[in-house]
């Protein structure tokens, strides 16, 4: 753990961002609680996916050959997030890290990354996608239902799934709300979402997806970025190594898994969540919302 977190210090420097235009609307909120996803056009640049795409095929060529992977195998690398450093901008990227504040609140840190790489199938393969499934790993069979909501995923995407037969994420609507798995019939009439390059889907991780098949010309590519509230325990870290932290700004730093005392994830002061001071700040102590209502 790091102590002394610079986060409300006088004189402490915050990375300036655009968040402010790009907070949740009451439509956007009220489809995500409804149907458990949204879609976010243009979460990056052409620039941003040219460069993070060069990013991820160096991985990619890495992970293959430190496995020894087949052309046509599907790569699958956590922790992708320190990778490169280019892959930090996806953490509070300007059009979608605000939606992460106004779903969770501003308690919140990075849980989990990972790249997926999913070559064409080749003719006649039998393939195995791994089914329909709920993120979360024990929390999904150990806790009480319904779920609260304690996590959410962004897929960033690098490929096209607009391309018939793809490899589009296939979602069923409002499944975040059920209590148990649906019937067969529910998923043989999935949603398939198909963006263009540079698109961010935001989805609840108690929503039923799956991956779509690629049996199209085009290499799947799509990084995952989780978000969680910080008294859990992250997936990639509990706090990130120091030298990627060093070149982080506060609340970076906090999405990181940075804090002050390890009472700070349960009791969380000014200087532990440095997010808080900046909605505050730029957003007016109104939007500190405590749902408790104590």
């Amino acid at each position: 753990m790091s102590h002394g977190l610079p986060a409300v210090e006088e004189g402490a420097i915050f990375v300036e961002r655009d968040w402010l235009q790009y907070c949740a609307t009451r439509e956007q909120l009220d489809f995500f609680n409804e149907q458990g996803y949204l879609i976010v056009e243009n979460a990056l640049s052409e620039a941003q996916v040219e460069k993070m795409t060069v990013a991820i095929d160096r991985v990619d060529a890495a992970e293959r050959a430190e496995r020894d992977l087949k052309p046509h195998q599907t790569m699958t690398k956590f922790r992708t997030i320190v990778e490169d450093n280019l892959f930090l901008d996806l953490l509070d990227n300007d059009k979608v890290f605000p939606l992460a504040w106004d779903i969770l609140g501003w308690n919140i840190q990075h849980y989990i990354s990972h790249l997926i790489v999913y070559p064409p199938e080749p003719e006649g393969a039998e393939v195995n996608l791994g089914g329909w499934h709920q993120d979360g790993g024990r929390p999904v069979r150990e806790m009480e239902r319904p779920h609260p909501r304690l996590s959410y995923k962004v897929s960033f995407w690098f490929s096209d799934t607009r391309v018939p037969n793809s490899g589009a994420m296939r979602i069923i609507p409002g499944s975040h709300r059920f209590d148990e798995k649906p019937p067969q019939e529910v998923f043989d009439q999935p949603l398939h979402v198909e963006v263009a390059p540079g698109t961010a889907v935001l989805f609840d991780r108690r929503l039923w997806h799956a991956r779509g098949f690629n049996t199209s010309e085009l290499t799947r590519k799509v990084i995952f970025i989780g978000y969680s509230y910080r008294w859990l325990r992250g997936l990639d870290y509990n706090s990130f190594p120091e030298d990627i932290l060093a070149q982080c700004d506060p609340i970076r730093r906090q999405l990181m898994g940075d804090g002050v005392d390890v009472k700070g994830w349960w009791q969380p002061t000014d200087a532990d969540v440095p997010l808080k001071t900046w909605i505050e700040t730029h957003r007016g102590k109104e939007h500190l919302v405590d749902i408790s209502g104590l």
